[in-house]
């Protein structure tokens, strides 16, 4: 069975997609602030790196903000005063920026003055825009282009459709996000804790079904394990055989392909991208080892960010690459928690 649970995870709302009691898909919804509009305030300009830093929003110390490179500022975005060019932008402006790249680890979010609307009421006019922008003060937000709940349910119904192809229930304990859907024509079941006097994340198993999605060792349920680092310029999952005293190929093709299906599944969830290098158990039989790239390039050939398997190294380590959707699961938390 598949169902969809929109809920509050973390103290935040999520949306968890579940194929037969085992979650396949986990998105939080509020912290994605990639292609927002603001207007923000030059805070400081470095002359060396051509860029200045802006603050686009007010209260969120560091988190507020963004480095914006000069060159990317076209003059008609200072809003305060008119120049002809963008080198003469300096402390105390106030311009119109959109998030290029949100920030992630210990990089703040990168900024750009070339605004691109490709929906909402600015739909590719950005002249619209920065006439209603210089009628504005600093530190508003202009433009979300955060995704609605509907388009979030919509990516997971994909990922659980691409996996097993049947009906999804949608479900959800909150009253609003009901409402949202069925006016929107989504099918949608409200859970009512007073009513079945269990709340919908103990009925569901929540916390125990992704309590292993922070932590860095993953059982297989073959006993083997994987475990996973996450660094600052890539990803590493080493699989393990645990206990297991089997030897042959054969063995370990299985346990390599039980290894495959739970670390995608992890690199989902975990919203891995970039870099990501997988050490699977060495196999002597090439013909094997090459019945398993073709395992994992079907297995990846839908993802929504675009896992794309480069090579297999002389150490016998797997290299992918993949698209950058949000922050992983591990930055966002923190931040949340922050």
């Amino acid at each position: 069975m598949s169902e969809i649970l929109i809920t509050n995870w973390n103290d935040s709302l999520t949306v968890i997609g579940m194929l037969d009691g085992t979650v396949q898909y986990l998105d939080i919804l509020d912290n994605n602030r990639t292609g927002n509009i603001y207007t923000g305030r030059v805070e400081n300009k470095v002359d060396n790196l051509s860029s200045v830093f802006v603050r686009f929003e007010a209260g969120s110390g560091k988190h507020g903000i963004g480095f914006l490179p000069i060159k990317s500022m076209p003059a008609e975005c200072v809003l305060n005063r008119k120049i002809e060019n963008s080198s003469e932008i300096r402390t105390g402006d106030i311009v119109l920026v959109q998030i290029k790249t949100d920030e992630q680890k210990t990089k703040q979010a990168r900024l750009t003055g070339k605004i691109k609307i490709s929906e909402g009421d600015y739909k590719n006019d950005p002249e619209s825009l920065i006439k209603v922008a210089k009628t504005r003060c600093e530190y508003q937000l202009l433009v979300d282009m955060t995704p609605s709940v509907s388009d979030i349910v919509n990516r997971a119904k994909c990922v659980l459709k691409s996996l097993n192809n049947e009906d999804i229930r949608i479900i959800t304990d909150i009253d609003h996000i009901y409402t949202e859907l069925s006016s929107n024509g989504t099918e949608c079941i409200f859970y009512d804790e007073e009513k079945e006097r269990i709340s919908l994340a103990i009925h569901y198993s929540i916390t125990s079904k992704t309590d292993d999605l922070l932590k860095k060792r993953v059982w297989l349920s073959s006993g083997g394990y994987l475990i996973i680092e996450q660094t600052e310029t890539l990803n590493l999952i080493d699989i393990n055989s645990g206990k297991n005293l089997k030897k042959s190929d054969a063995f370990f093709l299985e346990l390599n392909k039980e290894a495959a299906r739970e670390a995608y599944r992890q690199i989902r969830l975990r919203n891995l991208s970039g870099m990501i290098l997988i050490d699977f158990i060495s196999m002597k039989d090439k013909n094997m080892s090459e019945e398993l790239i073709d395992f994992i390039h079907e297995l990846i050939a839908d993802d929504y960010c675009h896992m794309k398997y480069i090579d297999l190294t002389g150490l016998g380590i797997m290299e992918f690459t993949r698209d950058k959707y949000k922050k992983t699961l591990k930055e966002t938390i923190d931040y949340m928690r922050k």
